[in-house]
């Protein structure tokens, strides 16, 4: 059993660079224990797409090694691969039902409207005033459902992510249960309103005949709540700090041809989706490492994506690479079903940065949100001024 003592994702060091670290892990410990985590950590991309296909063998269900969890726990990417699959097809043909342009013209409108208050200001918040109510609008938009005040967003978003990182680091249960009860509370009003539509009224009109109970539909919308706002969040943060680090690429990105991909290879280069886990069903190997029933393995998708057997200069920002097969949003059955707004949000911000009066720069030191399963910034103070 090897290990790596320098593997510590919540350091100040690799919260703000984390990937020479994990190229490090790459080449000399693929697969490892590591006794913080109380994990396997897997590194190299084809062992995490194994890994995330194989939904039989690497469960997030502990229910299916060992009777530890109840109904109240159960949500789509915890349910067995069968009865997930009936909630994930409403669910896509909802958002597939949605008229996508008509949405991204909603939201450059929404953008162009929130640089309209913050044009003229000598430095402002991006994470609070741009990211958050950004991805409130899209998040109520493709939900369906009412938009609340992004501060509510942005706070439950920033506790889930701490709770994702329950094995990383201390964690403060009464804190937790306050993001909980909040977003049950929100959910709530959302299941209970009379002016939801869309995928939220597709989930109140068909959830139950399909026999899926409550909790199952209120988790599912809290995963999708999760899935759109937090992708959008962070990542439009990210996209920010990049085009103000990189202005020759975004200027690149002028040329419609390279939008699309340009995207996509900003997703596997610096994503917001660091890590995730899974738990295996029954003992088996891994590149002869033999891992037993029940152990957990955290999978570091943002080193996958940066592995040089699967992407030829991997450490460098490629915008027309393709192909592209990054594991920014997961992959296999348990893949991010928000990931197509966090596509057209980017897209709608560029375009929306390209037309602002003036580049955006740094106006003080950014603050990164510190979790290591989620890549975000919690405060990005900039400007549009000279």
């Amino acid at each position: 059993m090897s290990s790596a003592p320098d593997f510590d994702p919540l350091s100040p060091a690799m919260l703000e660079d984390p990937y020479p670290v994990y190229a490090d892990l790459q080449e000399r410990h693929p697969i490892f224990w590591d006794e913080k985590v109380g994990a396997w950590v897997v590194t190299r991309y084809d062992d995490c797409r194994e890994i995330l296909m194989d939904s039989e063998l690497f469960v997030r269900d502990p229910r299916r090694v060992s009777e530890v969890s109840s109904e109240s726990g159960e949500s789509i990417q915890v349910i067995d691969v069968k009865a997930q699959a009936e909630l994930r097809r409403l669910v896509i043909g909802s958002i597939h039902a949605q008229d996508l342009e008509q949405i991204g013209r909603r939201v450059r409108a929404s953008i162009d409207h929130i640089f309209e208050g913050v044009v003229s200001r000598p430095s402002f918040d991006w994470m609070m005033e741009v990211s958050a109510r950004l991805a409130g609008t899209i998040t109520a938009d493709f939900l369906g459902v009412t938009e609340p005040d992004p501060q509510v967003f942005k706070t439950i978003v920033e506790g889930m992510a701490r709770k994702f990182d329950a094995d990383l680091a201390e964690h403060d249960p009464e804190a937790e249960l306050r993001v909980r009860e909040a977003f049950g509370t929100l959910i709530d009003g959302w299941l209970g309103s009379p002016e939801t539509h869309g995928t939220m009224l597709t989930l109140k009109n068909q959830a139950e005949a399909l026999g899926v109970p409550l909790p199952v539909t209120k988790n599912l919308i809290g995963l999708l709540f999760i899935g759109s706002f937090g992708t959008i969040f962070a990542s439009s943060g990210s996209f920010a700090f990049l085009v103000m680090q990189r202005p020759d690429l975004f200027e690149q990105l002028r040329d419609p041809a390279l939008l699309g991909t340009g995207i996509e290879e900003f997703l596997r280069f610096d994503g917001p989706t660091q890590a995730t886990s899974r738990i295996v069903r029954r003992t088996t190997e891994i590149r002869g490492v033999t891992i037993k029933q029940g152990d957990p393995i955290l999978l570091v998708l943002a080193a996958a994506n940066r592995d040089p057997a699967q992407f030829p200069r991997p450490q460098e920002l490629l915008l027309d690479r393709t192909p592209n097969k990054h594991l920014g949003f997961g992959w296999g059955p348990h893949s991010c079903l928000g990931s197509l707004f966090g596509q057209l949000a980017l897209r709608e911000l560029t375009g929306a940065l390209h037309d602002a009066p003036g580049p955006l720069r740094l106006t003080g030191t950014p603050f990164r949100l510190p979790t290591g399963t989620v890549r975000s910034f919690a405060s990005l103070p900039v400007t549009f001024q000279p």
